[in-house]
């Protein structure tokens, strides 16, 4: 009996050690980030480099946008880029992560900006969610 009882404990001792070991040192995933608003021209072109000219058009349209601070306009090229089904991985995830940023800039130049042609698509677009 005391054999079978000093195993329970020695046991628990361990599943217990190992439970706080299995969450030591864990991250949890909190989706992609955004590019700084420096990065986006350098992330787009190396994610793009080898893409089709029509989609290479696309990119140059949206970072031209951007570059003149039309985020209205980069915003929905890039949105336009995330929903092609040719795009690779690599592709849509540097999409995604610059959309964000472009939608950072859009909310920025609307809330510090007074932009309001920001502010009535900021509006339009909680409407439709």
């Amino acid at each position: 009996m005391m054999n079978r009882m000093n195993f329970l404990g020695h046991f628990a001792s361990l599943l217990a050690v190992l439970f706080l070991l299995s969450a030591c040192g864990e991250e949890k995933y909190t989706g992609p980030e955004s590019f700084g608003p420096d990065e986006v021209n350098p992330a787009m072109n190396e994610a793009f480099a080898d893409a089709s000219g029509e989609v290479k058009k696309m990119v140059q349209d949206a970072l031209l946008a951007y570059s003149k601070e039309d985020f209205i306009k980069s915003s929905s090229i890039i949105q336009a880029l995330c929903s092609r089904s040719d795009l690779t991985d690599t592709e849509r995830q540097t999409a995604s992560r610059c959309l964000m940023t472009v939608n950072d800039e859009l909310q920025r130049a609307a809330s510090e900006k007074g932009d309001k042609r920001a502010e009535q698509l900021l509006r339009q677009r909680m409407m439709t969610k």
